[in-house]
């Protein structure tokens, strides 16, 4: 995996967890913060923003053009990256045993 500039994006958070689950059940999809919101409405608007902000700073997300409120998609790289987190996530106990 790619080295991340925010590490924050690998560690888990039940808010982070949602949103990438989210972001990758429809990976071509365009997304805005409120968009994101309406979709996970337990997770706060903040939670939705800071996290696509950290994910525009790895550019594992672009911005989409032409749109009036900030609005952005997963790229190939985003997206393999995201998929690698959240399958971590998925299977803690699998991985810390491969570390040893």
């Amino acid at each position: 995996m790619k080295h991340l500039h925010a590490p924050i994006l690998a560690v888990y958070s039940e808010p982070r967890a949602r949103i990438y689950r989210a972001l990758l059940s429809a990976p071509e999809r365009d997304w805005s913060v409120s968009e994101l919101t309406a979709r996970l409405p337990e997770v706060s608007v903040e939670a939705v923003r800071t996290t696509l902000y950290l994910l525009l700073s790895d550019r594992l997300v672009v911005p989409v053009a032409h749109q009036r409120s900030l609005t952005l998609r997963l790229t190939e790289t985003g997206r393999s990256i995201v998929l690698q987190i959240a399958a971590r996530w998925e299977h803690p106990m699998r991985d810390r045993a491969g570390q040893s």
